[in-house]
């Protein structure tokens, strides 16, 4: 195993919550466009059947960029911009890079942490590697990089 320092929980927090609020900010951009592609073509109003898939779509786009962002940018450099701007990495258990099969990986794992309310995140808070079940999903880890 690698002798990286493992990322502080602090570190991890801020890292999450800039990641998303940049990802509900382009959310936000993706979703008025649809909204805008969409709505002037309607002669009528919205029915609960049209609203209901139009809500589905903004859940779709939702999951959609969550999932390109991460993978690409976490499989591509091992960070996201969050990450990037607070010296985290995300790498192999024995250091190395980990790809985008990883990647991905590491995201359907998030997605279970969602499911299971947060519980999946618990052990950043009591482990000494800091390693989400995403992260043991995976195989990875977050480490410091400054």
């Amino acid at each position: 195993m690698s002798g990286a320092i493992p990322a502080a929980r602090w570190r991890l927090l801020a890292a999450a919550l800039t990641d998303a609020a940049l990802g509900l900010a382009l959310w936000a951009l993706a979703a008025m466009w649809l909204l805008v592609a969409v709505l002037p073509w309607r002669r009528h109003p919205l029915d609960l059947l049209d609203l209901a898939l139009l809500c589905a779509m903004l859940f779709g786009l939702a999951v959609t960029l969550h999932v390109v962002y991460h993978t690409v940018l976490v499989g591509g450099c091992g960070q996201t911009l969050g990450k990037m701007l607070l010296g985290i990495a995300v790498v192999r258990r024995n250091g190395g890079p980990i790809g985008y099969g990883r990647a991905l990986l590491r995201v359907i794992g998030g997605g279970l942490c969602v499911l299971t309310l947060g519980l999946g995140e618990l052990p950043v808070l009591f482990t000494r590697e800091r390693r989400s079940l995403s992260d043991v999903i995976a195989g990875t880890r977050p480490v410091s990089v400054t």
